[in-house]
Order: C-alpha cells, then structure tokens, then sequence
C-alpha cells in the first residue's frame, strides 16, 4: 500500500466522521474518481459519494444556476407584517369580554356604562312612590 492510498484512507475516516475540509473532500472525490481499482475498505465511500452526487443532479441538473439567497420584495414583506397586524387587531376584538350590554349593544368601558345608568335614576321615583302603596296596603 502506497502512502497515497493511506493518505486517502485517512481522508476517508475523517469524512465519514464530518471532519474534512472542503479541498480534502475535493482531493478524496478525484482520487475515488481517478483510481482504476478502488480498495474494499473505500467502496463504501465511493458509494457514498457517488450517491449524494446523483442526488444533488436531482435536485439541481447541470448548467442551471440557481442563486444562493433569493430576495423577496420589501413590499411583500410589509403586506405580510400588515396582514398580521390586522389578524392580530380583530383576534384581540373578538376575544375581549364586555363589561355589560345596554339597549342590545356590548359596552367594553365601565365609565360609559355606569354614564348610562343616570338615564336610570328617573326610575328610582317610581320606585319610591311603589314602596308607599306597599306600605298603605300592609297598614290598612
């Protein structure tokens, strides 16, 4: 065995353990790439490599160039943030307990409704000219 074929072998430990650098794994794909007879403690490797090789053509075939980081347009990204405002907004509506009802209609603010129980002061009257009939009839 010549100190090439170690050499890779040694590259072959260390990739299998993630711990090459990228013009290692260069040097260990050529040399599987280049040898006439591959040793049977690299076929694995071979294999390997050749896998994820087929795989990445899969997903990305040959001369086509796909950029590394698309940009989205800033004006999507202030319709989704004005989406979720709005989303949020109503949630917030919807969940929310009103304090009480007047005339069919929720009231969240205790002032409002307690300004709207004045309206019912005038009834205290009938109240107290009720509780003098009750009196005149128990007495008589």
């Amino acid at each position: 065995m010549n100190e090439r074929q170690e050499r890779i072998e040694r590259l072959a430990e260390r990739w299998f353990a993630a711990g090459t650098t990228d013009a290692e794994e260069r040097e260990l794909r050529e040399w599987l790439r280049e040898a006439e007879e591959v040793p049977a403690a690299l076929r694995d490797v071979q294999a390997m490599l050749a896998g994820l090789d087929a795989l990445a053509e899969e997903r990305l075939p040959a001369g086509r160039r796909v950029p590394l980081r698309r940009r989205m347009s800033p004006l999507w990204g202030f319709a989704a943030a004005a989406v979720v405002a709005l989303g949020l907004f109503f949630c917030a509506e919807l969940l929310r307990k009103p304090y009480c009802y007047i005339d069919g209609r929720a009231v969240y603010d205790k002032e409002a409704a307690m300004q709207a129980m004045v309206y019912l002061e005038s009834f205290s009257a009938l109240d107290a000219s009720g509780r003098m009939v009750d009196e005149l009839i128990r007495n008589n």
